[in-house]
C-alpha cells in the first residue's frame, strides 16, 4: 500500500511540476539530499517511497530548503522523475519543483557531487547546511554509491573530498554530514569530514532497503534553528522506531561529533602501535577474529572488513589496558548518540580492519594508505596483513560441523552447515527440497542470519536467512547481490518464476582444494520454504575449522 500511494502522489505531483525561481531569502537549513537512485529505485522503488515521506512529512518551506539531485538509476517507478536526466528539485510545502536540469550526468563523478552543492548553497542560502547521502555504501575501502546507467560508477572517500574540497564547504562546514546507505559511521570517513562538516549521523553496519524515515523534517517545523547534533538524534529515533526496536532487521545509527574524531583515530594508532611492538601475530590474530565485523557474507561474498572500534580495544583490553581505555574514552566523547540492535554493545564507530578481505588486500591497503590516517594504525594494518598471508598454523576459532555427499573417492561435496559438533541426530536445512548450506554473517539482539550461496535469474547473490524467537526454523528475508565493492543496502524479493539455483563447496582432500559447484536450476513456485529433515542417502559428517588467520581446513569421517 504505502508503494501505491508514493507512485499515485508522484504521478499527480507530476502534472504540477514546473521550474520556479530560488528563493534568495536565507533560511534557518539547507539541507542537500543527493538522491543515487541505483538498482534500489529501478527494482524496488525505494527512492520513490522516500520521496513520498518527504512530501508527506509536512515540512514547511519558510522553515527549510530541502534540494534532492534525483540520478543513478536505469528507470524511476514513478511519471514525474525522469529516467534520462539528473535534475535538481525543491522540495516546498509538499510539492516538488524543478530547479535545474544537470542533464545526464555521472553520480559516481566527484564534479556531479560537487556542482549539486554549489547550486544548492549560492541559491538556497542558509543559516545551517545539511548533506545526505542517499544509496548503497561500502566502508571506508569502497565508498558511496552506484550510478546504473554509468556502470556502476561509485564515489570513493577521496572523491567526497574533492567535490567537499571544490564546493567550498571547507570555508562553509556542514552542520551535518549524513549516509542514508550502509557501513559509513567509519572514523577514515568521519577524519576526512572534519574538514567539511560538524557532525556526521551514519550506520556502522547494513541498513534495511527503507533506509531513514523522511518524516524525521517535520521536525523543523517546531525547532528550525536545532543544530545538527539535535536533529542528528531526531534522525537516528525516527530510523529505529520505523522498523521497531524488536526488530529482526539490522538496526545501527549514530551521531558523531567531528570536532573530536581525530582523537579516536590518534588514541587507535597508539593501541595498534603498541599491538605491533609487544604481541605475537597468533594472538593478535586470534582476537581479530572475534572482534565484530560488518557487512560479511558467504565466502563467495565480498568482506568489508570494517569492525567496531570499541570491540576492536575491548578484544586487546586484557593486553594493552590502558590504550584500549583511550579508547574507549575517545570515542564516548566523540560519539554523543547511538541506537542498534546488536548482540553486543556497539559503540558507534567503525574501522578498515583487513581479515575476511584478505584476498583483495594489496589494492585495499593500498587504497587505505591513500587516505592518509594514523601513520601508527596503517602501518599496523600492513604489517597484519604480511603475516596474514604467512601464518598458517594457528588455533582454530571456529569449528562447524559438515554434512558431505562423496562424488568420488577424494572429492566430497559439502550440502550443509551447522555451528555445532555435538554427537546427537541432526536435521539439515532443505529449500523447496535442495539442501542448502548456511554461513552465518551476524547476530542482532532478536536474530540471527545466515548467507546462501546462490544464482538467481543468471546474478550470484547470497539468500539471507533469519532465524527469531517468531521463526525458529528460519525466514527467508530475500536475496543480495554479490557486487565488487559496495555492499547492497535491503534485500531483493524472490519472485515467482525466477531461476535459482544454489552453490556447493566440492573439497578434493587429496589435493587439499576447493571448488564451487552450482547445483540444479529450478523455477521458483510461488515462494521459498525451509524445511528440516534428515540426511538422506550416502552422506558422512565431518568438520569445518577455521583458524585464527582466517584459513579452513576440513575433515570427513568415512562410515
Amino acid at each position: 500500500m504505502k508503494k501505491i500511494i508514493a507512485i499515485v502522489v508522484l504521478i499527480i505531483l507530476a502534472l504540477f511540476t514546473a521550474a520556479k525561481i530560488p528563493n534568495s531569502t536565507t533560511k534557518p537549513y539547507t539541507i542537500m539530499i543527493y538522491m543515487n537512485g541505483s538498482d534500489l529505485e529501478s527494482d524496488f522503488g525505494l527512492a520513490t517511497d522516500d520521496l513520498a515521506e518527504m512530501l508527506d512529512s509536512g515540512l514547511k518551506s519558510k522553515n527549510a530548503n530541502v534540494l534532492i539531485l534525483t540520478g543513478g538509476t536505469n528507470r524511476w517507478l514513478n511519471d514525474a522523475i525522469p529516467d534520462i536526466e539528473c535534475i535538481i528539485w525543491a522540495l516546498e510545502d509538499g510539492w516538488l519543483n524543478e530547479q535545474k536540469s544537470m542533464g545526464l550526468v555521472n553520480m559516481g563523478n566527484p564534479e556531479t557531487l560537487r556542482d549539486f552543492i554549489k547550486f544548492s548553497m549560492a541559491n538556497y542560502p542558509a543559516h545551517k547546511y545539511g548533506l545526505i547521502m542517499w544509496d548503497h555504501g561500502g566502508g571506508s575501502i569502497a565508498g558511496f554509491g552506484h550510478d546504473e546507467k554509468f556502470n556502476n560508477a561509485s564515489l570513493t572517500l577521496l572523491d567526497m573530498v574533492n567535490a567537499f574540497e571544490e564546493a567550498g564547504l571547507r570555508n562553509q562546514k556542514l552542520e551535518f554530514l549524513g549516509f542514508d546507505a550502509c557501513l559509513m559511521a567509519t572514523v577514515e570517513m568521519a577524519v576526512i569530514a572534519t574538514d567539511y562538516a560538524k557532525v556526521l549521523i551514519a550506520s556502522e553496519d547494513l541498513e534495511p532497503g527503507e533506509g531513514w524515515d523522511y518524516h524525521f523534517l517535520s521536525v523543523l517545523n517546531e525547532t528550525p534553528d536545532m543544530d545538527g547534533f539535535a536533529l542528528g538524534k531526531v534522525i537516528v529515533d525516527t530510523f529505529i522506531d520505523f522498523f521497531g526496536q524488536d526488530s529482526d532487521e539490522i538496526l545501527t545509527l549514530s551521531v558523531a561529533d567531528l570536532a573530536y574524531v581525530n582523537h579516536v583515530m590518534d588514541a587507535m594508532g597508539s593501541l595498534m602501535e603498541a599491538a605491533y611492538v609487544d604481541v605475537n601475530f597468533h594472538k593478535l590474530a586470534k582476537r581479530r577474529a572475534f572482534t565484530k565485523t560488518f557487512g560479511e557474507g558467504s565466502p563467495r561474498d565480498n568482506y568489508a572488513d570494517m569492525v567496531d572500534i570499541g570491540d576492536m580495544a575491548i578484544q586487546l583490553y586484557d593486553l594493552f589496558p590502558n590504550e584500549a581505555e583511550k579508547v574507549l574514552q575517545a570515542l564516548e566523547k566523540c560519539v554523543v548518540y547511538n541506537r542498534h540492535n546488536s548482540d553486543i554493545d556497539l559503540f558507534g564507530l567503525s574501522t578498515f580492519y583487513i581479515y575476511g578481505g584478505k584476498s583483495q588486500g594489496v589494492p585495499s591497503l593500498r587504497t587505505y594508505t591513500a587516505l592518509n590516517m594514523n601513520e601508527n594504525y596503517t602501518d599496523y594494518l600492513h604489517d597484519f596483513f604480511q603475516n596474514l598471508t604467512k601464518h598458517n598454523a594457528m588455533e582454530v576459532a571456529h569449528t562447524e560441523l559438515v554434512l558431505w555427499r562423496p562424488i568420488s573417492k577424494e572429492i566430497f561435496r559439502m550440502e550443509g552447515l551447522l555451528q555445532t559438533n555435538t554427537e546427537d541426530d541432526f536435521l539439515w536445512p532443505k529449500i523447496n527440497g535442495h539442501p542448502v548450506v548456511m554461513f552465518p554473517i551476524v547476530t542482532t539482539a532478536n536474530a540471527r542470519k545466515y548467507a546462501i550461496p546462490a544464482k538467481i535469474n543468471n546474478r550470484d547473490v547470497d539468500i539471507i536467512v533469519s532465524f527469531s524467537n517468531c521463526f525458529p526454523n528460519g525466514r527467508i528475508l530475500g536475496s543480495r547481490d554479490i557486487l565488487e565493492n559496495v555492499i547492497q543496502k535491503g534485500y531483493d524479493p524472490i519472485l515467482h518464476g525466477d531461476k535459482l539455483a544454489f552453490f556447493y563447496i566440492d573439497y578434493d582432500f587429496a589435493n587439499d582444494s576447493e571448488t564451487w559447484f552450482m547445483g540444479l536450476e529450478f523455477k521458483v513456485q510461488n515462494q521459498l520454504t525451509i524445511t528440516w529433515e534428515p540426511a538422506q542417502g550416502l552422506h558422512h559428517l565431518g568438520f569445518r575449522y577455521t583458524n585464527a588467520g582466517r584459513d579452513v581446513e576440513y575433515s570427513v569421517e568415512c562410515n
